[in-house]
């Protein structure tokens, strides 16, 4: 009958050295002790990307708090209404505030640049006509 626990070796190389297929590390097996005393080391986060990434968060949380303003989602309460409230009103109306004031020192500024002031559209219409009307005498 045939051991299966033997010490017989059918790989071939006759100077490996069989180990005992009971205790043969796999995946029942428990780790070596050293293993699990040193663990690889973490690679610590850069700065930069630290940096980036509470960039986009604030930005985010900017975004959304400046269209929940915006939407109406997020009211802004008064005094009174602000010592009835519960938690979630509480942090609506922070959410609020903060997106007015994105509302106010940023967002309206910034298109405001982009709109169309009533001169240049004077501007716009007199070099509108002053380039049609030589094309009209032209073709007439």
């Amino acid at each position: 009958m045939i051991n299966s626990v033997s010490s017989v070796n059918f790989k071939g190389n006759p100077g490996m050295v069989s180990q005992d297929p009971i205790s043969r590390p796999g995946s029942y097996t428990r780790p070596d002790a050293a293993v699990l005393s040193d663990p690889k080391p973490k690679k610590k986060e850069s700065f930069g990307k630290a940096l980036a990434k509470l960039v986009v968060t604030a930005l985010v949380v900017g975004a959304g708090a400046l269209v929940g303003f915006k939407k109406n989602a997020f009211k802004v309460l008064d005094e009174a209404g602000l010592k009835d409230a519960k938690f979630m009103q509480k942090v609506g109306h922070k959410l609020g505030q903060l997106g007015k004031w994105i509302d106010d020192k940023a967002w309206s500024k910034l298109t405001n640049l982009f709109k169309k002031s009533k001169a240049a559209e004077e501007v716009a219409e007199n070099a509108a006509e002053a380039v049609a009307k030589p094309a009209a005498e032209a073709v007439s």
